[in-house]
């Protein structure tokens, strides 16, 4: 990431490292969302989550040190585990148009119980870990045309 980037997301960065001092390289963090597509107004920085070994006994450890976090601006951090994102990262946006209505599976950390919400269904997993199930492309993004073109991640 150049400077500005390091400079603008430099909470983020922090938590980031001590994750890497933690797990190692096991994971690999992104941003992806409003923030990097580089829309003036967004709401939280999204931060994407892969686990290479795809085993959930530390997600919920590696989710709490994102959770009610916030930038210096005063946006929020909005970190999801996500096993799907190498697949996604490949996809053109004709392919995502066509995987759009795919229900897939991210991770999140809430110390309170979450209720299923519109098109939103959780579960939890243990403690404060929760399975939330989603459509590849939401509604909301869907009116915005993002259903139509490549997502974007930046790894961190």
């Amino acid at each position: 990431m150049v400077d500005t980037e390091v400079h603008q997301v430099e909470v983020v960065n922090n938590i980031v490292n001590k994750c890497k001092s933690k797990y190692g390289d096991r994971f690999k963090y992104y941003l992806t969302g409003s923030y990097a597509r580089n829309e003036e107004s967004f709401k939280d920085y999204d931060i994407a989550i892969y686990d290479t070994e795809n085993d959930n006994k530390d997600w919920e450890s590696l989710l709490k040190l994102f959770f009610n976090k916030y930038q210096k601006d005063g946006k929020s951090i909005d970190a999801q585990i996500s096993q799907y994102i190498p697949e996604v990262m490949q996809m053109t946006g004709q392919e995502l148009y066509k995987n759009r209505d795919r229900i897939v599976k991210r991770y999140v950390y809430s110390d309170e119980t979450l209720e299923d919400w519109e098109y939103i269904k959780y579960n939890n997993i243990y403690g404060n870990l929760w399975e939330k199930q989603i459509m590849l492309v939401k509604p909301k993004h869907r009116s915005m045309g993002l259903d139509k073109i490549q997502r974007i991640y930046m790894e961190i």
